[in-house]
């Protein structure tokens, strides 16, 4: 067996780790690729959920609106009803008056 060096020793050795180095950066890049992807397949995920939560809140607010304007409108008419009634009953009170 041939006696080594220290200095071929270190070389064998710093190139062996460099390469070690290499292989884990391409492997960082990699899954930081996939980390990209993943996080816009989210985005668009997100932004289709936000749509329709858009979609949805729309005609829930035009019904509430509508519902709001007919309960105005039955309450109309009843303070109608109340007036017409109330007039009614005082053209009565009168005509008994001058009875």
């Amino acid at each position: 067996m041939l006696p080594m060096d220290t200095q071929t020793l270190l070389v064998i050795i710093i190139a062996l780790l460099s390469a070690n180095l290499i292989f884990v950066g391409i492997y960082i890049v990699l899954i930081l690729k996939e980390v990209k992807t993943t996080v816009m397949k989210i985005n668009e995920i997100l932004d289709s959920a936000a749509t329709v939560s858009n979609a949805v809140a729309t005609p829930i607010a035009g019904a509430s609106g509508a519902i709001s304007a007919f309960t105005e409108g039955v309450k109309a008419f009843k303070a109608i009803r109340g007036l017409a009634k109330t007039k009614k009953y005082t053209k009565k009170v009168e005509e008994f008056d001058e009875d």
